[in-house]
């Protein structure tokens, strides 16, 4: 059996640097299509941080809805768990799973809960959304302003991975920082790339609210539901990379891609490596843009 013969653009991609901190704060906002399947694999990824790398590892789920019938199909939930808050459901579920105690906030997410909950500015954060509006996309975008605190300015302490999808078809993005300025020492640390533009930055349509959200309706759930009709499945799929991701990012740390692409009737994939080129696409700036290190004997840049 032949393997895929992976882009070969990935050869060339910078591994993330992210700020070495014993403490790591994981947040999930959004415990429903795509959240309620990223949470097992945040639980799990947590308890191996925990365990096997001995890091202080906080867990928080955000949401504020509660569990409904129709939620049952497509959400990872069941018949018994109607009526209970999404995001408490699910943390007693992986408290009792995996020995990690996990936090629940039963509100809208606000930037000021990072600041209410979190003992230290040396925690790495890494804030996964998988919310459905653009209300949401924002105020998760806006925690990013954390990161033009001193030392942070060199290495951020907060990260934004947003998880999205279609009828049949997602996305999982992962970002720093809504200023371009910022980007401009991205790759200074030679092998490396220290920053990347937030998902907001990438694609500016995810703050362009959807009608639904515009405007004042009757429609049940569940009609919003066959309205908006989608694979049964696309919601884990989501949550698969998202989690393939966190893992790269926190636990091998060679994470080399910013952004990943799947369609699932025609089961292809696709990735944007991290590179100088690959950003300067991505934020409409030339490759000259940013501050890259001196090329090493023999002409190619370091990795």
């Amino acid at each position: 059996m032949s393997e895929a013969t992976p882009d070969l653009s990935f050869l060339q991609a910078r591994p993330i640097f992210t700020l070495q901190s014993q403490d790591i704060a994981l947040w999930l906002v959004g415990t429903g299509g795509t959240g309620s399947f990223l949470a097992r694999h945040m639980s799990r990824l947590a308890w191996l941080l925990q365990t096997q790398h001995r890091k202080q590892v906080s867990v928080t789920f955000v949401d504020h809805d509660v569990v409904e019938p129709a939620n049952v199909l497509r959400q990872d939930f069941c018949q018994p768990e109607i009526g209970l808050p999404k995001a408490r459901a699910l943390a007693l579920r992986y408290t009792a799973a995996f020995g990690i105690e996990i936090q629940t906030i039963l509100e809208r997410f606000h930037r000021d809960m990072l600041v209410r909950t979190q003992n230290s500015w040396k925690t790495l954060t890494i804030i996964c959304g998988a919310v459905d509006n653009a209300q949401a996309r924002q105020a998760i975008s806006e925690a990013l302003q954390g990161n033009a605190r001193g030392y942070t300015q060199e290495v951020p302490q907060i990260w934004y991975l947003d998880c999205g999808n279609a009828l049949e078809a997602g996305q999982v993005l992962l970002g720093s920082t809504n200023n371009r300025e910022e980007l401009a020492d991205a790759f200074k640390l030679p092998g490396y790339c220290r920053k990347l533009p937030s998902p907001i930055m990438q694609h500016p349509e995810l703050l362009v609210p959807l009608p639904e959200e515009l405007t004042e309706h009757t429609l049940s759930c569940e009609q919003l539901l066959l309205a908006n009709a989608q694979s049964l499945m696309v919601n884990q799929q989501v949550a698969a990379y998202a989690a393939e991701m966190l893992y790269e990012l926190l636990v091998t740390q060679r994470l080399r891609r910013f952004a990943t692409y799947f369609h699932q009737s025609s089961g292809t994939a696709s990735s944007r490596y991290i590179s100088p080129m690959a950003l300067a696409q991505a934020i409409g700036k030339d490759e000259a843009f940013f501050s890259l290190p001196p090329v090493a004997d023999g002409g190619a840049d370091e990795q």
